[in-house]
């Protein structure tokens, strides 16, 4: 039976609904076949998960080290009815808890709750076989984005003979930086089943499989890894999640330069803020330079001193040339967008070619000057101090 079908006979059992949740109460399967539920379950189903304050309530009655049956009393300040705890165990740990409404106490006779011990057990051995699965995949995934060749091409082929993932299919790396740097425990397994994961201290890997190119699953498997941070570290710091997509890549093989590509948008995110939190490798257009080296290298190399010229002159100069450069050197755009007259376009162009000593009608020099008042604005948000001593960014 899978566990579905073992809530079920927990409920056949005792004749009331039953809920299966893991040792971290998220919820894993639940069986409705009848109308009475307190808050806290209606809470657990609609958030698939149970608050920090439920759990405390219910872990001080011992239920994580219980070998058997614990009766748990009501707590109307917390919305909760009296319950029938059934610890899921195997081989002396406890994966999750089957739970029984019991409003009236006293649910199940001793016939009742030795026949589901045994279920309790079978679960038991299904969600350590789960959990093993995911310490199993998450090594692989690790070894698959490791910078060396040999190991990489091995676990290549160990989750290829394992059909964890399609090799032909498109797949795609998610890199997420959490808001500490604390190694945070999530219950990886509980992704869905196209998504392999890995995590370590600050950050969690996933590594999605899009057969079929349903680039959706990307959005989804989002979702459920803030869902899984929120579990952990609160809604709020969830919220704060910088998380990186690769592009996709046809094969495993390739998996790390999509794996490279998701680390380089969450250095980013972190270094412009007002870009939000969640980026696409290849949405970042001129934003990639950021990743490229520290503010100090990016400097010299993007703001020529000719262009410096026109940034510190500023004013309506640095406006009409990033229109001018904007509109790909189209007066009339340029007038319009402006609202000035072409022939006072034509005197601005002539004095930013002035200072800077450009040739607005040579491609190169249009080139340098378009990178430099693009990247400026950029190169001011970065939250990196700046190497060689310059100034760092306050």
């Amino acid at each position: 039976m899978d566990l579905d079908d073992l809530v079920g006979a927990v409920s056949d059992a005792f004749g009331t609904p039953a809920v299966l949740e893991d040792r971290d109460f998220n919820l894993i399967a639940f069986n409705t076949q009848a109308d009475e539920i307190d808050a806290v379950r209606a809470g657990s189903i609609l958030r698939r998960r149970s608050t920090a304050d439920v759990r405390s309530w219910f872990e001080q009655f011992g239920i994580a080290t219980a070998t058997g049956p614990v009766r748990t009393p009501s707590e109307p300040s917390l919305g909760i009815l009296p319950r029938l705890c059934l610890p899921v165990r195997w081989n002396g740990v406890t994966y999750g808890y089957f739970w029984l409404l019991d409003p009236e106490g006293g649910l199940g006779t001793p016939e009742q709750l030795e026949a589901t011990a045994a279920i309790a057990r079978e679960a038991g051995a299904l969600l350590a076989q789960r959990a093993r699965g995911s310490r199993d995949a998450s090594l692989l995934l690790a070894n698959l984005l490791a910078p060396d060749d040999a190991v990489s091409a091995r676990a290549v082929e160990e989750l290829d003979s394992r059909g964890l993932v399609q090799r032909t299919a498109y797949v795609v790396v998610v890199h997420a930086e959490q808001p500490s740097r604390e190694v945070v425990p999530l219950n990886l397994w509980s992704l869905p089943r196209h998504v392999l994961a890995t995590s370590g201290e600050g950050f969690t890997t996933l590594l999605v499989d899009l057969a079929n190119e349903r680039m959706f699953l990307i959005e989804q498997a989002i979702d459920r890894l803030r869902q899984l941070h929120a579990q952990r570290l609160g809604d709020q710091a969830a919220a704060r999640l910088l998380v990186g997509v690769g592009e996709p890549q046809r094969g495993l093989a390739h998996a790390r330069t999509s794996h490279e590509q998701a680390m380089r948008a969450t250095k980013i995110l972190a270094a412009v803020p007002r870009l939000g939190a969640v980026a696409h490798w290849s949405q970042l257009g001129v934003h990639r330079l950021i990743s490229c080296g520290p503010r100090s290298a990016l400097v010299d190399a993007v703001l020529d001193p000719r262009a410096q010229r026109l940034l510190d002159a500023g004013g309506e100069l640095v406006r009409t040339a990033q229109v001018f450069l904007d509109r790909a050197g189209n007066i009339q755009e340029l007038a319009t967008e402006l609202a000035i007259h072409r022939q006072t376009a034509y005197y601005r162009l002539r004095r930013i070619e002035t200072i800077t000593g450009f040739d607005l009608h040579r491609g190169e020099d249009r080139l340098t000057l378009h990178l430099a008042l693009t990247m400026a604005p950029l190169l001011t948000e970065i939250n990196e101090p700046v190497q060689g001593g310059r100034r760092a960014r306050q």
